[in-house]
Parts: C-alpha cells; sequence; structure tokens
C-alpha cells in the first residue's frame, strides 16, 4: 500500500519531530488525520497530531521546547475529551501532542482511549521511520468521538484491504 502524498508542509514537520523522537525513544504515533493519510485514505491533513502517555508529553516538551506554544498540563478539549495536551508550532504548522488521552461516557465516566502502544506499526515514509496509530486503533478513536464520516471511511479502507497485509 502506498500513502496518499503528504503536502510539503506536513513532511517538513515530520522532517523535524521524526529524528528528534526517534532518537530520543520517546513513546509516541502520529494520530488523526495525519495517520490516516499516511495509511493511504483520502485526507489531507492540516495539523500533526501525536499520541503519547504523561511521560511521553514531558519527554517531547522538553526535546521540542524551541517550538512551544502550550505545555503539557491537563486539558479538556471538545466532546468531553481530555488528555495530558501540548502545543508546538514548527514551520507554522500546529503540532498538538496528547498524553493519557480519556473520553467521557454519557454516565460521566472517563474511559481511556485505545492503547496506541499496542496498535501502532513504523511505516517507512521518504526516508523517514514514522510511527502510526493502526486503523483499527483510529476506527476506536473516531467512534468514541463519534465523528461518523471518518468511520466510515476507515470501515470502507479496512473492509476492501481484509486479506491484503
Amino acid at each position: 500500500m502506498t500513502p496518499i502524498l503528504l503536502p510539503e508542509r506536513i513532511l517538513r514537520v515530520l522532517r523535524v519531530i521524526c529524528p528528534i523522537l526517534n532518537d530520543a525513544q520517546v513513546e509516541w504515533a502520529v494520530s488523526g488525520s495525519l495517520a490516516l493519510a499516511l495509511h493511504g485514505l483520502p485526507v489531507v491533513p492540516k495539523d500533526v497530531d501525536l499520541q503519547t502517555d504523561r511521560v511521553g508529553a514531558e519527554q517531547i516538551a522538553q526535546l521540542l521546547s524551541e517550538y512551544l506554544v502550550y505545555p503539557p498540563g491537563i486539558h479538556l478539549g471538545v466532546r468531553l475529551v481530555r488528555s495530558y495536551l501540548a502545543q508546538y508550532k514548527i514551520h507554522d504548522i500546529v503540532v498538538e501532542v496528547m498524553g493519557n488521552l480519556e473520553f467521557q461516557t454519557l454516565n460521566g465516566r472517563w474511559n481511556p482511549a485505545p492503547n496506541f502502544r499496542e496498535k501502532r506499526q513504523v511505516m517507512d515514509y521518504l526516508g523517514l521511520s514514522i510511527p502510526v496509530v493502526s486503523l483499527e486503533y483510529l476506527l476506536e478513536f473516531y467512534t468514541q468521538l463519534e465523528r461518523p464520516g471518518r468511520v466510515a471511511l476507515i470501515e470502507a479502507r479496512l473492509k476492501a484491504g481484509q486479506g491484503e497485509e
């Protein structure tokens, strides 16, 4: 499977992030629209989302300190999502690092997002070694976020790809 061609501005950000985080052996993975694009789905990422845990978020904050916009801290996002979030700006692209991502259920209980460590793979993209969450992870993720368009796109890809890999 060949991923779609990423926008050059996103590729420039990956050229900064990947060597630094991989050399430091941080536990991380690309998520969100960039992960979908790397899996070959027809989406064009406008930002870079990274999944990690709290320790990884702190490590990344030190490693990418020159790009830091908002330091890591507990953040309640839209749709009853919370994480240990930090934000960076690299080459005018927003990079969000989400550690210990959780979703709130209708009854108010917080549940952890799927474990990105168990559902990631390393992809080689134009010479970069990029850890990326799996399509199965993204399916769980977007189901919890109640994003039916993304869920349908991923389900169609998984169904079409059965037996390929």
